[in-house]
């Protein structure tokens, strides 16, 4: 059995895995260390994640097995660490990888990548059956539109530029800011035009290429000719912007179910799949059984799925299996986060989760810190703020006190045992553990949690939380529910505007020192200020 190394960086998004024997270790973003969002970052490497997960496990990239790097492949970089001694893997392949072999799912399975192009393609297709992965479609970069660049270049030119010429919104971090904003939008056939005349697609093919350039020039122009200067104008732009999304990307599967019937299991991968709305017109497709989003679906995930397809090359990984968790970060004990504690003057209790849940219900927004840190963009119950969801003011407050801007809506915990009572789909559940599709609200609950459901569309992008993968979470989402008879609970990310989620207790304990938090719940104790 071996000991694999996979890095991914030099464009953005950096990360570093590690997998043994078959089995994921630890794997680690970059920006969580650096304290940059990978969108503020390009072009850094894996440089402090892979001494992190160095210094965390005592397994040296040196003395691994294998070293295998993500397309596109800095060399300077991969022999630096490595001492020339390194594989590479194709990014799409990588992606493919990693969300096929996380699925659980049998059978006969399409696993399908799409994003901006990490080295000659923007997309493929993989016909998957029983571990075994066969290429049908590879999109080249040079030929082939890209939605994800459609995105990317719209929300570089939305807001316009800063004095420096730099763009206010940036890709690969605020694309889902447009993505919040579009079910309070409507069609609007003039928009939906323009944006069609950037992409489009028909009979396989994507076209026409070098979407991000027509992209930036149209929406520029459209920037200076008074497109976007009102809220409402932004949010029609959104409408129409994710509605050409969902037309043209479920035109290409049902044209791939047209083609290969027997797949009606699909999984993803790549900075499209972020997109939950999408996500969810996917899951709704009626040919569909169900459909598997990897967490960590941007490029961040191509560290994991570099390790993955090396273990699967030399027959350590067989066939597709199911993660409990995404807690692949560093994990704290009681005794390290109690000596870093000492620096504060904060009141100190154990850990009642009652306790807890009768704060939340009274309306104090509690931090939460348990386990390694997620390994991909959401938070899951390892660095989590969490709060009532029956308030409707719940977001002003909230974003108030995170010095967030965002439209988007926060997401709701969901006790897996009442998940069918609250929402209509009930298909791909497991991916939905890991909060990366949106579901359609039953009627007498949107009133109930007004907090987690958007208030145009009336859909929710849940969390299901298992009694037995995460029953310290679990748990108080119970006690929360004896008290309120409500199953649910807001959760959203531990950070505040334009930074990372919190990586360490230092960093959590500053959110409790300034006053962004009521009560900080990290491993067995409560900290609140005195």
């Amino acid at each position: 059995m071996s000991t694999i190394y996979g890095f991914f960086g030099g464009s953005h998004s950096p990360s570093a895995c590690l997998i043994r024997n078959g089995k994921i270790v630890s794997c680690i973003e970059e920006e969580r260390l650096t304290r940059i969002k990978a969108g503020d970052n390009f072009d850094s490497f894996p440089e402090l994640s892979s001494e992190e997960i160095q210094k965390y496990t005592g397994l040296n990239v040196h003395d691994a097995d294998y070293r295998v790097f993500v397309e596109p492949v800095i060399d300077a970089f991969a022999k630096k660490l490595t001492k020339d001694n390194f594989e590479r893997v194709g990014h799409h392949d990588a992606h493919c990888y990693g969300s096929y072999f996380t699925s659980g799912m049998d059978g006969k399975v399409l696993s399908i990548s799409y994003d901006g192009g990490g080295d000659k393609t923007v997309m493929k297709v993989y016909l998957c059956e029983d571990g075994k992965m066969n290429l049908a479609y590879s999109y080249d970069f040079a030929t082939t539109g890209s939605i994800p660049h459609l995105w990317a270049f719209s929300v570089t030119s939305i807001r316009g530029y800063n004095e420096n010429g730099e763009s206010i919104w940036k890709m690969c971090k605020d694309e889902g800011k447009l993505m919040g904003m579009a079910p309070d939008g409507f069609y609007d056939e003039r928009i939906y035009k323009i944006l069609n005349s950037i992409i489009d697609y028909k009979d396989f093919k994507f076209f026409p290429s070098n979407t991000g350039a027509k992209a930036r020039f149209v929406v520029d122009t459209m920037f200076r000719k008074g497109y976007f200067d009102s809220q409402e104008k932004l949010q029609v732009f959104s409408f129409n912007l994710q509605k050409l999304t969902e037309d043209l990307f479920l035109n290409f599967l049902d044209d791939l179910h047209t083609r290969f019937p027997d797949y009606k299991k699909l999984c993803f991968s790549g900075g499209l799949f972020a997109n939950v709305k999408l996500n969810q017109k996917i899951n709704q497709l009626p040919w569909v059984e169900e459909i598997y989003i990897v967490p960590p679906m941007g490029d961040e995930g191509l560290s994991l799925g570099a390790c993955i397809k090396k273990a699967v090359d030399l027959g350590e990984i067989t066939k597709p299996f199911k993660l409990d968790n995404v807690f692949f970060g560093k994990e704290y004990d009681d005794d390290q986060i109690s000596l870093i504690s000492q620096k504060y003057n904060f009141e100190k209790k154990i850990y009642n989760p009652s306790e807890i849940a009768k704060n939340i219900d009274e309306g104090e927004i509690i931090g939460w810190f348990q386990h390694g840190f997620e390994f991909g963009p959401r938070a899951l119950g390892g660095r989590s703020i969490l709060m009532r969801p029956t308030s409707s003011d719940t977001h002003s407050k909230l974003n108030k006190r995170l010095k967030r801007h965002d439209s988007m809506p926060f997401a709701p915990i969901v006790m897996s045992e009442y998940f069918d009572e609250i929402f209509f789909e009930t298909k791909s559940k497991y991916s939905a553990e890991f909060m990366t599709i949106c579901y359609q609200t039953k009627e007498n609950w949107i009133e109930k949690i007004p907090a987690v459901i958007q208030k145009s569309d009336k859909t929710a992008r849940p969390q299901i939380v298992k009694r037995e993968k995460n029953y310290k979470f679990w748990e108080i989402l119970d006690e929360y529910y004896k008290i309120s008879n409500i199953p649910v609970l807001l959760n959203t990310s531990f950070n505040t505007h334009n930074e990372p989620i919190v990586d360490n207790p230092e960093q959590a304990f500053s959110k409790l020192q300034d006053k962004t938090l009521d009560k900080l719940v990290i491993g067995n104790y409560v900290y609140t200020n005195r």
